[in-house]
């Protein structure tokens, strides 16, 4: 029986483990348009940004833009097609741990958004829609590890519960969104409300 059960555990977390690489190459293959593997130096003197466009020898940069560290590390690593960031844009500390992860698509904020700080704590986690939008949770971390914020979006404007924490993790603001009005605690002020469940 003891056999079974470690076998079945082991399977279902060879089994998660797959899942979880496949969700990870979905999130960096999301973009639908193929970036070309040509890799350029973000110092290159041939770039300029026109309106947030960039342009490389005057003609719209499609491919990865690398910056680097003085020392040579690499710093940051970003795919564009036509001038517009597209796909992956990821970040590293200069020792070489993770910074951030964020995606594009056709020059706009997309999918999840992560960030951690040097010390291996999160920093923040943002959802987007494909309009640039925040659409779901949005939590920023202090630097010690505590949840600072955490906000709730839907189409880009806050929706439902809303929490802000200070470094020792009290609370600071705790209120509800609804219809665009907030009702409860907001900020170091009380804020009377006649919102009540029903209306949640």
């Amino acid at each position: 029986m003891k056999l079974y059960k470690i076998g079945f555990v082991f399977s279902m977390l060879f089994i998660s483990c797959n899942l979880d690489d496949q969700a990870n190459e979905g999130l960096i293959l999301q973009s639908e348009i193929k970036i070309p593997s040509v890799e350029k130096n973000k110092k290159d003197a041939n770039f300029e940004l026109k309106n947030g466009v960039l342009f490389f020898k005057e003609k719209k940069y499609s491919g990865i833009v690398n910056e680097f560290y003085p020392k040579g590390a690499l710093k940051s690593m970003s795919q564009y097609y036509e001038g517009q960031r597209e796909g992956m844009f990821f970040g590293w500390y200069s020792d070489g741990t993770h910074w951030f992860e964020r995606f594009y698509k056709k020059g706009l904020k997309s999918s999840t958004h992560k960030g951690w700080y040097n010390n291996g704590n999160q920093m923040f986690l943002y959802h987007f829609n494909n309009k640039g939008r925040y659409h779901g949770a949005v939590k920023d971390w202090h630097s010690n590890g505590i949840l600072g914020k955490h906000f709730n979006f839907m189409e880009g404007k806050e929706r439902g519960s809303q929490k802000m924490w200070d470094l020792d993790g009290k609370i600071t603001a705790n209120f509800y969104t609804v219809e665009n009005e907030r009702h409860g605690l907001i900020g170091l002020k009380n804020c009377n409300s006649n919102l009540t469940l029903e209306n949640k």
